[in-house]
């Protein structure tokens, strides 16, 4: 096993852990909003940002436990079709309860490694929140998202980056990280800025939004109909 596989070994078990909590953690941080810390605030508006319609089709790349389903069902309606993705079995499981409890026929769940997801064609919009951070090769991530695109569709990413003007020794004083699986190795990787450049190279309209003294960062853009046959 590669050093790479081990440390997605361990952000996969610590997502296992972490499934049956994982949505009562996020209610814990909706306390933090007053201060600006507003992780379901953000989500909406990565959301909104989707520019989803009745009947679209959008893949969401590290549902998780289902967080965003809500709010994207909502957007594209049952006509529409939702991609969920995530690698973690656990968190997906969770997300399937939230389907079937609300009884949605539209949703289909998927298991696999996002670098790796076979996108459908045609898709309408791609959604990933709070995720990239930790995929290794999220370029790839969002090179087939925008192959997948339709031209004019929107590709979304919320994610944690890490400012420079702040230390990584500070990581110990946000101890919650590692839980989540925001390790050293994670975050000296610094993915944040190989999905920031690489969508501003192969989407039209990139816009890049930061937040909470830029420790997250929403990054927007469609596809060109003449940058995807290039």
């Amino acid at each position: 096993m590669t050093d790479e596989s081990k440390k997605m070994e361990q952000v996969i078990e610590a997502f296992r852990q972490k499934a049956p909590s994982y949505d009562k953690s996020l209610k814990f941080f909706g306390i933090f909003s007053n201060f600006g810390f507003d992780i379901s605030g953000w989500l909406k508006k990565a959301i909104l940002e989707l520019n989803l319609k009745n009947g679209d089709t959008v893949v969401d790349i590290g549902c998780g436990t289902g967080a965003s389903l809500p709010f994207l069902h909502q957007a594209v309606g049952p006509e529409g079709k939702i991609i969920g993705v995530d690698l973690s079995k656990e968190m997906l499981s969770e997300a399937h309860q939230l389907v079937t409890a609300n009884q949605w026929t539209n949703i289909e769940l998927v298991c696999a490694d996002a670098a790796k997801f076979e996108f459908p064609p045609k898709v309408d919009a791609v959604l990933s929140a709070y995720t990239l951070i930790l995929v290794p090769d999220s370029e790839s991530v969002i090179s087939n998202a925008c192959k997948a695109l339709i031209p004019g569709g929107r590709l979304v990413v919320l994610d944690m980056a890490w400012p420079k003007y702040f230390p990584l020794w500070w990581r110990h004083v946000l101890f919650f990280l590692r839980t989540y699986g925001v390790t050293y190795d994670v975050l000296s990787r610094r993915s944040w800025e190989t999905v920031q450049k690489t969508m501003a190279n192969q989407l039209d309209d990139f816009t890049l939004r930061k937040f909470w003294f830029g420790f997250f960062y929403l990054a927007c853009g469609a596809v060109d109909g003449d940058k995807q046959s290039q």
